[in-house]
């Protein structure tokens, strides 16, 4: 079969294996595990990945040894009996659709990610992490061994599950990399100090792999080429490290940059960050070499193959949000992949499990009516053009129903077009890209400026099988404390609409969201000139942006000269009075003289009157109650495979 991506999909040899294609499912744990054993829902996700195309899936969030574990047991414990059997179903669906399996092992040494730990967090020194509470146990030499041993039985059910190889996680902080680094790493026995010393552990790892690994097993190594962080191992202790164990018996290298927090780069970042860093180890060590970390599509795929820059490519988030990224772009139906957004928001909530904002099926999986073409089609009519709208339409017309959707504006999106229009998230605007195409694609008839008042509604309802009402939500009116005095809102400041001739200051205040409206709000401002003070009612900053979106967007607004202020309230009701803050639990308040205010409280529902949900009308999305982007392609596709 010809494709575009000739070189992405070509087969390659690593070791004694081969794949078919040189694309690979980067280790994403799914947290579907119960007492540290994958469940039948961690099968089937897996097992959608190699349906999409992938040559080779590395599986995550695997340890080895039960000083490593969540109290709530969702990563999965290799060392346990239990674990072979369903290692093995995960092992023979992939194998079923021509994919290879890797299991990837880890110990996260210092770092707990997830929860609460029952065992106390383990090191080669007593050396704190910043982003945990307790200093770690330093291990003994026996302690030490015992770990060795996990490796070993881990790597031990791993072959008899029938899996093809695995992975060592030496990177991103975790235990082989605290150990290897002289920043986390101080001891003055045959462990520490020369880098032969602090390579010993490693090396011990991997003889005592060795020893349950059969012929035609792959042994691979993740190392993050760059740590990130003050300090750190950078991409020439990579390279050392690497060139030191191609003579051990390693097949391949997985190249990634990072630690714990900074490792899953969200769309703040470029994409394809670490590819330098693969082609060092890569032309270091002559062995095949992986690099992934924000590579979201087989064009660039292609190319770093193309170019001699690494031999296979791995994605994590981007095979999430479309599994079928693979057979779709190899087919020439690149425009049908759905893309990745970068906003680490589902994807790494993992609540209680693995989902994405973009994708309802993950975490949920397939609704049985998805792609299934109905007996007798309906006449849909959709109003609302938002998110939520777009995805009943695109699911609903993929059924074979005869689906027209009415949007008032000139453009689709919604409210994902002001999440676009943030920045550093111009990403954001993928999904309804990706909407939009497939409603062109599947016939949905679209009209855009087609407001529909109520009278048109109602003769809507009367024509139509089905009526979906989606009209999003509006911002909220400025509160009683800002009558008389200049104001914007968050949409207003994000896209620059702005009507102001007074002095660039402005206040940007969180009433109690936490999330990413208000930060971004004072983010454009910056750009924009203007003297910001972001303030708070809440006792956090950023408390429900993402981990890994959180640090560096407050560093950036840091960095930008923004006052940020917590637990804070606005006074007086005065209109003739200057705006104060004042501490929330008490305190001399701040005068902030003549301001701009951007106030961010909730949205406010936006539903047409009369407008009542009964059998042949449904109301979804924002303007039921406004929500994240993830709620409203969840309601969306959840209608749209029940109609």
């Amino acid at each position: 079969m010809g494709t575009e991506f000739p070189h992405l999909f070509s087969p390659l040899t690593i070791g004694p294996m081969s794949v078919k294609n040189r694309l690979v499912a980067l280790p994403a744990g799914t947290s579907m595990a119960e007492g540290g054993v994958p469940t039948h829902g961690d099968t089937e996700h897996f097992e959608r990945l190699a349906a999409g195309g992938v040559g080779m899936i590395i599986g995550g969030a695997t340890v080895v040894h039960p000083t490593t574990t969540l109290r709530s047991r969702k990563l999965v414990e290799a060392y346990l009996d239990e674990f072979v059997p369903a290692a093995a179903a995960k092992a023979d669906v992939i194998h079923r659709h021509g994919a290879r399996f890797i299991g990837q092992l880890c110990h996260l040494g210092r770092e707990f990610i997830g929860g609460e730990s029952d065992s106390p967090p383990v090191a080669p020194s007593p050396i704190k992490t910043v982003r945990d509470a307790y200093p770690p146990h330093e291990l003994t030499v026996a302690e030490i061994h015992d770990i060795v041993e996990g490796w070993r039985v881990s790597t031990e059910n791993l072959v008899r599950a029938g899996a093809d190889g695995v992975e060592i996680h030496a990177a991103h902080g975790y235990l082989p990399a605290q150990f290897m680094s002289p920043l986390t790493n101080r001891r003055e026995d045959a462990f520490g100090g020369s880098f032969e010393n602090r390579m010993r552990f490693l090396h011990l790892v991997i003889e005592a792999m060795e020893s349950v690994i059969p012929e035609g097993f792959v042994l691979g190594v993740r190392l993050s080429g760059e740590e990130e962080i003050p300090g750190g191992m950078d991409i020439e202790d990579c390279v050392r490290v690497a060139e030191d164990l191609a003579g051990a018996g390693v097949d391949y290298f997985s190249i990634t940059h990072g630690t714990r927090g900074k490792y899953v780069k969200d769309s703040t970042n470029p994409d394809a960050v670490a590819v330098p860093s693969a082609a060092r180890v890569k032309a270091a060590t002559g062995l095949p070499t992986l690099v992934g970390q924000r590579i979201r599509d087989a064009a660039t795929a292609d190319h770093i193959i193309r170019t001699g820059r690494a031999d296979l490519v791995g994605m994590a988030r981007a095979l999430i949000a479309d599994p079928d990224l693979p057979a779709k772009s190899e087919s020439g139906r690149v425009s049908e992949v759905r893309g990745c957004l970068g906003i680490n928001q589902d994807c790494r909530a993992f609540d209680p499990h693995l989902h994405c904002a973009v994708n309802a099926e993950v975490g949920r999986g397939r609704h049985r009516n998805v792609g299934v073409r109905v007996d007798r089609p309906k006449e849909i009519y959709v109003v609302g053009g938002g998110p939520a709208g777009l995805e009943t339409a695109r699911i609903a017309a993929g059924r074979g129903h005869r689906v027209t959707l009415f949007e008032q504006s000139t453009q689709l999106g919604g409210t994902a077009l002001v999440a676009a229009a943030s920045p550093h998230r111009a990403a954001f605007i993928d999904v309804v890209d990706y909407q939009e195409r497939e409603l062109k694609r599947l016939g949905v008839d679209v009209n855009l400026a087609a407001g529909i008042e109520a009278d048109d509604l109602q003769e809507i309802v009367a024509m139509a099988d089905h009526v979906v009402v989606a009209t999003g939500s509006r911002p909220a009116d400025p509160p009683d404390v800002l009558a008389g005095r200049p104001f914007a809102t968050v949409d207003d400041a994000i896209t620059g609409a702005l009507d102001h001739a007074g002095d660039r200051r402005a206040l940007v205040y969180d009433e109690g969201d936490g999330f990413w409206p208000a930060y971004s709000a004072a983010e454009a401002l910056v750009r924009a000139g203007w003297q910001v003070t972001f303030a708070t009612a809440l006792g956090a900053l950023a408390s429900r942006v993402p981990a890994e979106s959180a640090g560096p967007l407050l560093t950036r607004l840091g960095a930008a000269g923004v006052d940020l202020r917590v637990a804070s309230t606005v006074v007086p009701e005065d209109p003739a009075a200057s705006l104060q803050l004042a501490p929330v639990f008490g305190g001399e308040p701040v005068d902030l003289g003549p301001v701009l205010t951007v106030w961010h409280r909730p949205r406010v529902p936006v539903l047409p009157p009369g407008v009542v949900a009964g059998d042949s009308v449904s109301v979804i999305g924002d303007c039921l109650t406004p929500r994240r982007v993830s709620h409203a392609i969840a309601e969306g596709y959840r209608l749209g495979a029940e109609l």
